[in-house]
């Protein structure tokens, strides 16, 4: 059966935290999701499903600039997650893919993930360093990556994470 992507819906709420729990082998995770989305700080979050059967979710949130407390349009794609017995199938691309077009569709300037380069380059996600762009958080190296969405340019600066990250990044 083809996976259908959709946006998520308010039934997909416990799926989704299993399915992110299932992915990570750990609730961190899950538990930024739930909380940036009790914050209505989920901008965009899709599900893949199989027969009905939430497999794969992608969410985005907005990012933060240190210098000026903010600018429209920055935005982090995390998590991303695929239950673990369909990984290997497309279905990350696939979340990931909509997340992007959806970003786009917003008229977003730009969207940074956390990751695995090699994986995130296939999107066209280049190092956040090789565009003047810093997170507050410390320095990960090639794994801070950048996507412009627009035709804007990327802002530069140093950038910080909703504050339904700092559980993640404190540990």
């Amino acid at each position: 059966m083809e996976p259908v992507v959709r946006l998520e819906a308010a039934s997909d709420r416990k799926a989704i935290h299993a399915l992110v729990t299932a992915a990570f082998g750990q609730l961190d995770e899950a538990d930024l999701v739930e909380r940036l989305r009790d914050a209505g700080a989920l901008t965009v979050s899709v599900v893949a499903t199989v027969s009905e059967a939430v497999v794969a979710h992608a969410c985005v949130s907005p990012m933060a600039a240190c210098e000026d407390g903010g600018l429209a349009g920055v935005f982090a794609l995390a998590p991303v997650s695929v239950l673990p017995d369909a990984q290997g199938q497309g279905l990350g691309t696939l979340v990931t893919q909509a997340a992007i077009d959806r970003m786009r569709a917003r008229d977003a300037i730009c969207l940074t993930v956390l990751g695995d380069p090699a994986y995130y380059q296939r999107f066209g996600f280049e190092p956040a360093s090789a565009h003047g762009l810093h997170v507050d958080a410390g320095d990960f190296g090639d794994a801070f990556r950048v996507l412009a969405l627009g035709t804007t340019g990327i802002p530069l600066g140093t950038y910080r994470w909703h504050a339904a990250f700092a559980p993640l990044l404190e540990g």
